[in-house]
């Protein structure tokens, strides 16, 4: 099966150990260096949000997770694996390689929700959802239906299965293409400010469907503006700035009780954690 190589990399690294782990890893566009070293260790069922300041570099690091941007330095290992292969130094720091046939693998084990629902229009809600496994894992049509059947139904949206997107809300939207990646059975989900381009009233029932993945054991890293969710629903917190992880940690401590005075002035005067 062509997640073969990744499956054994597991027992490489053991159960106990990360199943996703970045090495000082590097991004830059040009002249713009917008990741400057950054490290996450990564274990089964943890919860991890990033926040920062627009412009930090989360959605830059979180789309060089699953290579949608490659790394300039630095590295990633996926269950034991690192991706690429050594490829030079760059000031100090290694690079890599990538083959295109090693980073599909990649994204079959690592699944990304962003701001934008990127569904299909001319699909049907059942048709978005199969779609992956259909066509990317070769499963056959009888299980791609019964696992979109089973996620539409862990997103609220089963009786919703024969609509086209264009006929949903955004929220319904977002809480499809959650079921679409989730329908590649993902080791770890990334959210990319999931609610950001969402109405105020429809972003709750969208977090309210990654808090219940959440519970359910799902390992995920949440980009997220919503400090809210991220108090509640993390248990681990990670402040971005200029590129840089400056402070990390449970979230009482990095929300309510942050060290670094970056962290302090980031959250200055919010103080409402309910979600």
């Amino acid at each position: 099966m062509q997640n073969g190589n990744l499956a054994s990399a597991e027992g490489q690294s053991g159960q106990d150990g990360p199943i996703l782990k970045v090495s000082n890893l590097h991004k830059a566009f040009g002249t713009l260096h917008v990741l400057k070293g950054v490290d996450m260790e990564v274990r089964r069922g943890q919860v991890i949000c990033l926040i920062g300041s627009s412009g930090s570099g989360k959605s830059t690091f979180l789309r060089c997770l699953n290579f949608m941007d490659h790394p300039s330095a630095g590295s990633i290992q996926l269950r034991g694996k690192t991706i690429g292969r050594e490829n030079g130094i760059l000031n100090g720091v290694t690079t890599y390689k990538y083959k295109e046939s090693e980073l599909a693998q990649l994204r079959t084990h690592v699944g990304m929700v962003f701001q934008q629902f990127n569904l299909f229009p001319h699909m049907t809600v059942m048709q978005n959802v199969m779609e992956g496994p259909t066509t990317v894992l070769k499963i056959g049509r009888a299980e791609s239906a019964a696992r979109a059947e089973e996620n539409l139904r862990k997103v609220g949206l089963l009786e919703k299965a024969n609509e086209y997107p264009s006929r949903l809300s955004g929220g319904q939207q977002q809480r499809v293409a959650i079921a679409r990646s989730l329908a590649m059975k993902p080791d770890v989900m990334l959210f990319d400010e999931i609610t950001s381009s969402l109405d105020p009233e429809l972003v709750g029932e969208v977090l309210g469907v990654v808090r219940n993945l959440a519970e359910e054991g799902m390992t995920m890293i949440s980009v997220t503006h919503e400090l809210g969710f991220a108090y509640h629903c993390a248990n681990h917190v990670m402040f971005l700035h200029q590129g840089k992880i400056l402070e990390e940690g449970p979230p009482d401590q990095v929300l309510k009780n942050p060290n670094a005075e970056r962290t302090k002035k980031f959250l200055e005067g919010f103080t409402d954690f309910y979600f």
